[in-house]
């Protein structure tokens, strides 16, 4: 009953943001999620919307910031957004780290620079979430290798796919005593089009660290399906507890995730984990 009041709650804070939006105050969306957001440090995705256009507005020159409420308002702290891309030089959204006391509902607010700061927008945080973190070991998920397969073709929909990224499991990956980049994302099929950009942005980066491996684990089983409504998850995603996809994890040598990332993520987000483990 509590988190279906939770849920219900953060519902009419939505309607209430939309209702009380004039045509010039942008829109303020939670992109992170259902379920995903937890207790502590948290790392939320915001979007910015133009309410007459629908166009994201976030904008890598603007600066950002969201104010955090509790659900009767009342402030507890501001915080800085960084800009991350969804499609790179096409639109993007916001990431900020906010501390979040306790499981309940909050709300969140918006200023980005050259325009009036969004209606509050709601959203619930969950004692437990259902995917991975940081501090947890990381599944030992028995994924596809290339050498399961006669082409790559049958293990991801990257057009271009780097065959590194596909050498070992996720099992192999996590126990062989290395850091870690996990990366599930379907790049064919992703209902944001955050997938294929994430993935290219990541093997970018693989190049300047020898020290870790990388793998990429597609989100569905069969990919020469001929309707996508008879997709299937592959076994990691439900291992993993994944809600959505694109995400990145980050694990050190010992096999303890230390990273999550949902979605879009920017360079300074994730390179100076990777230096500290790269050694």
């Amino acid at each position: 009953m509590r988190v279906a009041r939770f849920l219900l709650l953060a519902a009419l804070f939505a309607v209430v943001a939309s209702a009380c939006s004039s045509q010039t105050q942008p829109i303020a969306n939670v992109a992170s999620s259902s379920g995903s957001i937890g207790i502590g440090e948290q790392r939320i995705l915001l979007a910015v919307i133009d309410p007459e256009t629908t166009a994201y507005l976030a904008d890598p020159a603007s600066e950002a910031t969201a104010t955090l409420r509790d659900e009767d308002g009342t402030p507890l702290g501001t915080y800085d957004l960084e800009f991350v891309p969804t499609v790179p030089g096409v639109r993007g959204i916001y990431a900020g780290y906010f501390e979040i006391p306790a499981a309940g509902v909050y709300q969140l607010s918006i200023k980005q620079e050259g325009y009036d700061e969004t209606a509050p927008t709601g959203f619930v945080a969950v004692d437990n979430p259902p995917m991975v973190g940081p501090g947890d070991l990381a599944p030992e998920s028995d994924t596809r290798t290339s050498a399961d397969v006669a082409e790559l073709s049958l293990i991801t929909t990257d057009p271009e796919p780097d065959p590194d990224l596909y050498q070992l499991s996720v099992a192999e990956a996590v126990s062989n005593g290395r850091p870690t980049v996990v990366i599930f994302a379907t790049p064919a099929f992703c209902a944001t089009q955050t997938c294929g950009p994430m993935l290219s942005q990541v093997k970018d980066l693989r190049f300047d660290y020898q020290g870790i491996d990388f793998v990429h684990v597609e989100i569905y089983d069969d990919l020469q399906v001929e309707d996508t409504q008879d997709l299937v998850v592959v076994d990691a995603v439900v291992e993993w507890g994944l809600p959505s996809e694109p995400w990145t994890f980050v694990i050190d040598a010992d096999g303890v995730v230390i990273a999550a990332f949902e979605g879009a993520l920017n360079d300074e987000e994730l390179t100076p984990i990777l230096d500290r483990l790269n050694g």
